[in-house]
């Protein structure tokens, strides 16, 4: 497309007036005091609002007052524990179309850092628009968001590339994407200077002005921030304390003894007034009631005063919640994932490089130990250290990366982007053949620069023990890293590593353990991936070895199994095992998708 085609900046209209009303939100949490035990913290205390269709709302009050909560609470963000009623144009609609209306920017997006402007907002369109929009008319509406944010210059560049303020800038465009027409931000100006938070509360007001209903929570404006907002709503204590347009608010003090200073910041000011309300509170309560008496008198049409109240929103009716079915979804994240994991230098320059460097080093250590009688030792050792290095490379890599693309995940799902299902099956489907180039790499370079028997039913089977561990390997990295933290994961797995090569029979030989841990043998992936390749190499009625030496006490294979106390012609059982282990993993691992995600609600 050429540059002429994309002078003309069109973000459609809402044709339709959205009006946001919220009655009686109430939300509290457990808090936990040692002495007095666990008592509940109310956030928000019968809070209620409206938000109006073409102007944009300031959302002020002191920090702990319940700003980003009631946010969290009107995008849909958080459900559980809330009581009261949001409606839109004075009804209630179901969860659903709800989530199809607003659009939630918190105040820190994470972004997949591999992809470049354009990208991220391609798949955005891809998922979030019906396969009806053609793709000419999907790159029209990101070109059109590129140049209504300013984002030209830095369109082609990776997302770990742009400034506080150009992330903040593609933030918002992604929610454009869907054209929604209720738009909430969590302190877009964070972070950002004076130049760059006037940008973006422009890009705001000019949203607004399309017909859209936009509020933002902004911490302590400048005057000249201030001014571009419309109305402004005021927090204190998880309640209202004014709500109306911008030229009213110093009036309204005024009218309860609070008199704004000439040249004094109105934001600032109001902010002094929330956070010392316990020095004049009577009139801040005055405020208080002044407001719930307005906001009273503009809900006292309420069509459904009938209503019990007990859900924030209707329920949600039967019909597809997404645009697009579940496997173009499937489709478009497995091009995305795949895209962003070919980009990433840990998961894929130097893993496949660790991979080839490590199999060089252990076939030059080990040279030629496969086929010698008298190196058995030797080669007994070099297996469980290909099973280990295996497991490091495959699992640290992904521990390392897969916690942000977690948070991606809860951030899009929240926004309705698609299903866990298909995230979930297109991780899996787009992550694996990068780690089974590099695990066969690995297999074939030590393979056969160690001597193991040149056969190709060995080589085959030795080939699929591998693969299973690797591909264990990595599913162990991703259940930690969607568990835990990224400054804990790496020290858990290598911790929780230990035991099962303790248990793999070669530290220490199965007879030998105290019978309290023989049971922890069968539960030791390390011992079904040691076990298969210990078959493959010497089991299976294998010939008698060669020997390098006058005697060799291991010539005969059986004598080898007997040393490591290993029963011929188990290779199968510890398929078996590995395959359990892998499909345990991957429950796990769904199990853990699904609570994050409730954690988060």
């Amino acid at each position: 497309m050429s540059s002429d085609d994309t002078v003309e900046v069109i973000i459609p209209l809402v044709k339709t007036i959205t009006n946001l009303t919220f009655r009686n939100l109430c939300y509290s949490v457990a808090v936990h005091h040692e002495q007095e035990g666990d008592e509940r913290k109310h956030l928000l205390r019968n809070i209620s609002g409206t938000l109006k269709s073409g102007r944009l709302t300031a959302i002020l009050g002191p920090s702990g007052a319940g700003k980003s909560t009631l946010l969290n609470v009107l995008s849909g963000f958080r459900t559980r524990g809330v009581s009261g009623k949001i409606l839109i144009n004075n009804e209630m609609i179901d969860c659903q179309k709800y989530r199809q209306l607003v659009a939630y920017t918190a105040q820190e997006v994470p972004l997949l850092q591999n992809l470049t402007v354009r990208e991220t907002l391609h798949y955005v369109a891809d998922l979030r628009l019906s396969k009806n929009v053609s793709y000419i008319h999907k790159t029209k509406i990101v070109n059109d968001i590129v140049t209504l944010l300013g984002l030209e210059k830095c369109s082609h560049g990776q997302s770990r590339t742009l400034s506080g303020g150009e992330r903040k800038r593609l933030a918002i465009g992604l929610e454009l994407v869907s054209n929604p027409k209720i738009m909430f931000f969590d302190e877009p100006t964070s972070g950002l200077d004076s130049v760059a938070s006037y940008q973006v509360i422009s890009y705001m007001r000019d949203l607004a002005r399309q017909g859209r209903c936009v509020a933002s929570v902004i911490h302590q404006p400048s005057s000249e921030l201030l001014e571009l907002f419309d109305d402004v709503y005021v927090v204190v204590d998880g309640r209202c304390m004014y709500q109306g347009s911008l030229d009213d608010l110093t009036p309204t003090l005024e009218e309860v003894g609070f008199t704004c200073p000439q040249y004094y910041n109105r934001a600032d000011f109001v902010l002094k007034i929330a956070s010392h309300r316990d020095v004049d509170t009577d009139s801040v309560e005055k405020l208080i009631a002044r407001a719930d008496t307005a906001i009273n008198g503009y809900l006292e049409n309420d069509t459904t005063n009938g209503d019990d109240g007990k859900s924030v929103l209707a329920e949600s009716r039967a019909g597809s919640q997404y645009p697009i079915a579940w496997w173009r979804q499937f489709v478009v994240l497995v091009r995305r994932t795949t895209l962003g994991t070919v980009r990433n230098i840990t998961l894929t320059r130097f893993r496949l490089l660790a991979h080839l460097l490590f199999g060089l080093t252990m076939g030059s250590v080990y040279y030629n130990v496969g086929g010698d009688g008298a190196k058995v030792l030797s080669n007994v050792s070099c297996l469980i250290a290909f099973l280990m290095f295996i497991v490091f490379a495959n699992a640290m890599t992904v521990v390392l990366t897969f916690p942000l693309e977690m948070a991606v995940f809860v951030r899009e799902y929240k926004s309705n982007y698609y299903p866990i299902s298909a995230y979930y099956f297109s991780k899996l489907f787009a992550d694996f053949p990068l780690m089974l180039s590099g695990v066969t790499c690995f297999q074939l370079i030590v393979y056969y620069l160690t001597g193991q028997p040149n056969e190709t039913n060995r080589v085959v089977m030795f080939w699929v023990i591998s693969a299973l561990f690797g591909w264990l390997a990595q599913m162990y990295g991703m259940v930690f890293g969607s568990l835990l933290p990224l400054d804990v994961s790496p020290f858990v797995v290598p911790a929780s590593v230990i035991p099962a090569v303790l248990f793999s029979g070669f530290f220490i030989r199965y007879n030998e353990l105290l019978p309290v841990f023989k049971p922890l043998t069968y539960v030791s992936y390390f011992r079904y991936g040691f076990e298969g390749l210990v078959q493959t190499t010497y089991g299976l009625n294998r010939t008698e070895l060669g020997c390098s030496e006058m005697f060799c006490y291991y010539r005969k294979t059986s004598k080898i199994l007997e040393m490591i106390q290993m029963e011929p012609d188990r290779y199968w059982y510890d398929v078996i095992g590995l395959s359990v282990w892998i499909a345990a993993l991957h429950i796990v691992l769904y199990v853990i998708l699904r609570l994050r995600l409730r954690w988060n609600q």
